[in-house]
């Protein structure tokens, strides 16, 4: 197979790839499948109508669930069954487990239907939290009454703040939120050892910026920016996932304001601007403080994740 790194010229057939299979999952993303090459060297092949992915995470290689551009339900010609099994017995190395990773639980059923022996993993650190939009965007309701309540002290203390939908008119407002962010962050990414990670997170937005035009015409790249005095405080970044969900990709907000509710008014006047019925705010990555924020929100569902090793 010839792999090749998933490059910006490909956003286009998986964004057409994504909207066919009406993918939840944030790692079917194509904004994300094109961001994230840059932290996992990932690599694609495309053979007829069939979509290959895989990336490297700890020195392994990790593959994706194969999805054909036109639905792999609707307007695949070959079924999804024969497709694993010719891919499984081309990537094969002898004595070495394949690693499928990233996979939900209709795929992990296929899987171990075709390899009855296959090692499965539950990975609920990748698990993504699934919201009605309009739950996000009213918080209607006895449940929501301390978020409400969160956003209306930060509006009592900070009554000239306005929330602008991202554009090129504020790019530098990002940029300068991501840089002051990234500084607040280094002392303790260092302690943890992800200051890295951070580094390349920082790229990656400052990329999706860069090729805004792209993105926004092929996946509906959209964010906002919330501005307190004038002052940049919060950003976040999304794309049109599918028809129903809108996935939330980064949310950032300097710590003088988050402490006071920032992140629940950027989340808000956010939600009030999203289409879909759905949005998808990713997984927790197993940290409690982060699981537990986004169980706050009330989650429809938490979409459930899978390693599988054959």
């Amino acid at each position: 197979m010839d792999w090749q790194p998933t490059s910006i010229d490909k956003i286009g057939i998986l964004q057409k790839c994504a909207l066919s299979n009406n993918f939840v999952a944030n790692n079917y993303s194509s904004l994300n499948s094109i961001l994230y090459e840059k932290k996992f060297n990932s690599e694609i092949v495309i053979e007829g109508d069939w979509i290959f992915e895989r990336f490297y995470e700890d020195g392994k290689v990790r593959y994706s669930f194969p999805h054909n551009v036109n639905g792999t339900l609707q307007g695949a010609d070959t079924p999804v069954t024969n497709v694993i099994t010719d891919f499984v017995n081309a990537n094969s190395t002898q004595g070495e487990k394949l690693i499928f990773e990233n996979i939900t639980a209709e795929e992990k059923d296929t899987l171990v239907q075709l390899y009855p022996t296959a090692i499965v993993t539950p990975t609920p650190e990748s698990g993504d939290y699934i919201y009605k939009t309009e739950n996000l965007a009213n918080l209607a309701g006895k449940k929501y009454s301390r978020k409400r309540n969160h956003i209306h002290q930060f509006q009592n203390k900070y009554t000239e703040y306005n929330f602008e939908l991202l554009s090129k008119n504020n790019f530098d407002a990002v940029r300068t939120i991501e840089e002051n962010w990234l500084k607040e962050n280094t002392e303790n990414a260092l302690a943890m050892g992800t200051l890295s990670d951070l580094e390349i997170e920082k790229k990656i937005i400052f990329f999706a910026l860069e090729n805004y035009d792209t993105f926004s015409k092929h996946c509906g790249m959209t964010g906002g920016v919330l501005y307190i005095s004038g002052t940049p405080a919060a950003f976040c970044i999304a794309s049109l996932l599918s028809q129903k969900v809108t996935d939330v990709h980064f949310e950032k907000c300097l710590s003088a304001f988050d402490r006071d509710g920032g992140y629940a008014l950027l989340n808000n006047e956010f939600a009030k601007t999203v289409q879909s019925e759905f949005i998808n705010r990713e997984e927790d990555l197993g940290i409690e403080g982060l699981r537990k924020a986004k169980l706050s929100y009330y989650p429809e569902y938490v979409l459930e994740k899978f390693t599988v090793h054959i």
